[in-house]
């Protein structure tokens, strides 16, 4: 067992003894991040066996060696030659599982063309000075709100790089680094057992609070919000001109996500508040509005328990994925993506567990994520059914975002296992590159009611 995963069993056992501890650390503690630990709190070192890079941080923003034209535009491979160091089937998964989850194993057992190409580890690429800068001064400020539905005082990092307890871990995803703001069109499709495929395409822009720099950490403690989105619809036909406006809310127990919808047939704005939880999302329903990043919004209706962490193979540097020359029709296959465009690295990762509270209601019972350790983002999710049952797996690629910069998501993937399909989201091959950050952030009056009416009616 990795002394990350010995420190969390402790953790763990403490923990179901006294309950949440103080979320803040140390100042001691917090003097590791950058020294015995990365600045985000991940190991520095890499495996015994050498299978895991130790952390290098070399890459910021776009190596020299690739031709990257800035944001808005597709990010090139930074290791445009490497070859698989193997690829696992389903006939030799089995030699495999200690490195592989539920969800993974579980496609390997039900489909006879799964593949995994595994290549090697690399954790070159780092976050802004800014990120590490706020990450070190949120581990000694940020706590938990009373209720768990948030966390006061974190800005511009991840909150709690020192994490004691499964609560602080889904907030980590929540909060892995991203964009002040961006905009641009994205793909979903669902991809049926039968063959048949069913597309959407969204304008989606976004203003993520948490993470603008123009706001400042003062400001942004003394205002309401974290995030806000609209997603205007721009295909199929029958949905074209439809528009969802989403308020998220820094404390989720005071002031829960608001929601309005504009429909073309009504041309009417009405509040949606059914857009949470597990209602159901995107072409097909295959997966619910909670399932987003793998997981997103309020936390309330589980408790989350941390468990040891594992060293898994997740997907990672998937560039050559987004790569424009590649066509939706042969990245889509019959039960998954491609694998020849996919890619898989180990890596370390946090675990989080989260169990349906008897006293709510989920379509899911239990559901685990699966965090890499440099990023606190979750790359892999397995979501059980009321019967203990694993239903649906579910996960999301990475790239270095070179104009972020640093890793971060990219294309999630969903898998339901009962019916045989998949959901891919936040496709771009076929598009003119991914969300670009705008040259100048938008105004309050943006984000509004009134402005999801005039988009609507255009």
């Amino acid at each position: 067992m990795s002394r990350m995963s010995s420190l969390h069993v402790l953790v763990v056992g403490s923990l179901l003894l006294c309950g949440l501890a103080q979320a803040r650390v140390s100042q001691e503690e917090a003097n590791r991040l950058g020294t015995t630990l990365t600045p985000m709190g991940a190991i520095k070192e890499g495996n015994g066996a050498g299978t895991i890079a130790p952390f290098a941080g070399t890459m910021l923003g776009a190596p020299k060696w690739v031709n990257y034209k800035g944001t808005g535009n597709f990010f090139p491979d930074p290791y445009p030659d490497e070859q698989p160091l193997f690829t696992i089937t389903q006939q030799n998964f089995r030699q495999y599982k200690e490195n592989l989850t539920d969800g993974q194993i579980a496609l390997f057992e039900k489909y006879d063309s799964f593949q995994m190409p595994i290549y090697a580890s690399h954790r070159d690429a780092r976050y802004s000075d800014f990120v590490y800068e706020n990450t070190k001064y949120n581990a000694t400020h940020t706590d938990i709100v009373a209720a768990g539905n948030g966390f006061q005082d974190g800005f511009f990092g991840t909150p709690f790089p020192i994490p004691k307890n499964g609560v602080e871990l889904i907030w980590n995803h929540q909060a892995s680094p991203n964009y002040e703001a961006t905009n641009g069109e994205l793909d979903s499709v669902s991809v049926f057992s039968d063959g048949s495929k069913s597309w959407q395409s969204n304008l989606e822009e976004r203003w993520i609070m948490l993470y603008s720099a123009t706001l400042g950490r003062e400001a942004y403690n003394k205002q309401d919000y974290n995030a806000k989105v609209m997603v205007q619809t721009t295909a199929p036909a029958r949905q074209k001109g439809e528009v969802i406006l989403v308020h998220e809310y820094r404390d989720v127990s005071v002031q829960s996500r608001d929601a309005w919808q504009y429909l073309p047939g009504t041309r009417r704005v009405r509040r949606a508040p059914t857009i949470a939880y597990d209602f159901p999302n995107g072409p097909g329903g295959l997966r619910t509005v909670d399932d987003a990043l793998l997981f997103n919004g309020a936390t309330d209706r589980y408790t989350w328990k941390m468990e040891p962490t594992r060293e898994l193979y997740i997907p990672y540097n998937n560039n050559r994925l987004d790569d424009p020359k590649v066509s939706y029709d042969k990245i889509l296959g019959r039960i998954t993506i491609n694998p020849k465009y996919m890619r898989y690295e180990l890596h370390r990762c946090w675990v989080v567990v989260g169990e349906l509270r008897p006293d709510k209601r989920h379509i899911y019972g239990k559901r685990r994520l699966y965090l890499d350790e440099d990023s606190w983002a979750a790359h892999l999710a397995d979501n059980y059914d009321g019967q203990g049952m694993l239903w649906r797996t579910n996960f999301r690629t990475s790239v270095n975002l070179y104009d972020l910069p640093g890793v971060g998501p990219r294309v999630e993937v969903y898998h339901d296992l009962q019916k045989g399909a998949y959901a891919a989201n936040y496709l771009m091959n076929e598009k003119s590159g991914p969300p670009a950050i705008p040259k100048e952030l938008y105004p309050d009056s943006y984000f509004t009611t009134a402005e999801v009416r005039k988009l609507g009616k255009r």
